[in-house]
């Protein structure tokens, strides 16, 4: 009997670890309750230099979703956000406090304290992580189903390129009054964009460049983000998407190419 209680302890262990965030704090899936709040401050999201565009927007972007799901539903909150240079309450403060987007995502009091100073009820804070922007190119040749067009075997066979771009955040929210951790999860966006061209445009073919990859992750992202935070009242948007794919079908050897 002996011999079975380590790996009983090992499983309850492993159990416990996946239940805990990086930072050692419990995942909590259960949204805010928005009826109780009157007035909450999203902060900047703490990005490394490559997200640093798509972070710009994307807590400015899930603030203007939540306010209208809110407001649709009567529940006039009062969001306290950095909008710009000059708009920047959020900012102003943890200056004058002299903290950082890091001391408050590392430390809930900390967070709260800000709140406070803000007035406000509760407030969000994020990190984007684990960018990964990517280009693949495939070399395999592809032949658009239908009428063939063209005099030359060549007019005829396609390669393909997928870009995509995969953005994590951690959210939390903080109760200002207790300096409770009262949500802590992660949301993911994968977005997909594909390409399908003759075989001697290859090196004429023009994508989406890092820099519209990491606007369009400033829109998709933040609808994900609001869906957790208030999914009675805004629809889910599917972690993967696919942007854009060739309106024609086009086939390989092992058959039709799916593109998803």
């Amino acid at each position: 009997m002996r011999y079975l209680c380590f790996p009983l302890i090992l499983l309850i262990l492993v159990g416990i670890v996946g239940c805990i965030g990086g930072s050692g704090e419990p995942t909590i899936s259960t949204p805010p309750a928005f009826d109780q709040v009157t007035r909450i401050v999203v902060t900047p999201f703490i990005a490394d230099e490559q997200a640093a565009k798509a972070a710009k927007w994307v807590p400015i972007n899930t603030v203007n979703r939540l306010e209208l799901a809110l407001k649709k539903d009567k529940k006039n909150i009062e969001w306290i956000y950095d909008q710009s240079q000059d708009l920047s309450p959020v900012a102003s403060k943890l200056q004058e406090l002299g903290l950082t987007l890091d001391d408050i995502f590392a430390d809930p009091a900390l967070a709260a304290k800000v709140g406070q100073a803000l007035d406000a009820d509760l407030i969000v804070v994020g990190m984007i992580k684990n960018l990964r922007l990517k280009r693949q190119d495939y070399e395999a040749l592809i032949k658009k189903m239908g009428r063939q067009a063209g005099i030359t075997p060549s007019a005829n066979i396609y390669i393909r390129t997928l870009r995509s771009i995969l953005g994590e955040t951690r959210i939390k929210v903080i109760d200002t009054k207790t300096g409770e951790l009262i949500f802590n999860d992660g949301v993911k966006s994968y977005l997909k964009y594909w390409y399908a061209y003759l075989i001697y445009q290859k090196n004429n073919i023009v994508v989406k460049t890092d820099e519209e990859l990491l606007a369009d992750l400033g829109r998709y992202l933040p609808r994900r983000i609001a869906h957790v935070l208030y999914p009675a009242g805004i629809p889910e948007t599917e972690e993967k998407l696919v942007l854009l794919r060739p309106q024609e079908q086009y086939r390989s050897s092992n058959g039709v190419i799916p593109f998803d």
